[in-house]
């Protein structure tokens, strides 16, 4: 096939394909979408307390390490639920927060994030990095 007649051809098929689309006429059916919550951001005496809860959480967790350092490393961020639990129950009997135990987990368990976004992104891009050694020879 000549190259000419390849250019015949994909001219007539790019024509057909711009009378294809604009020979649409009815609009494509949509679902529409579902509302939204009309509370984006929780607020109340509640959420108050949820939040202290998270802030309060990783200082117990250090407390608890630097008094019993045997404790393995890796149970330390497991235990922030049982501590948000604690906390919560506690802030439930003493301040009537009614806090749900769901929510009092969630906070405890908000603390893991907090604690290492401070240690992570803070404390070690502040620290110096060590000097690479020349190798000797």
């Amino acid at each position: 096939m000549k190259l000419t007649n390849k250019l015949v051809w994909f001219g007539a098929m790019m024509v057909f394909a711009t009378l294809c689309v604009f020979a649409q006429t009815n609009p494509p059916v949509v679902p529409p979408l579902p509302s939204l919550p009309t509370e984006v951001v929780p607020t109340g005496v509640a959420w108050y307390w949820t939040m202290a809860i998270a802030c309060i959480t990783p200082l117990l967790v250090t407390g608890i390490w630097k008094l019993v350092p045997k404790i393995p490393v890796v149970l330390l961020p497991t235990m922030t639920p049982f501590i948000g639990l604690a906390l919560g129950a506690g802030l439930n009997a003493l301040a009537n927060a009614n806090l749900g135990w769901v929510d009092m987990a969630q906070a405890g368990g908000l603390a893991v994030l907090i604690r290492e976004i401070v240690n992570k992104a803070i404390t070690l891009r502040l620290s110096p990095k060590p000097e690479p050694v020349p190798p000797t020879t």
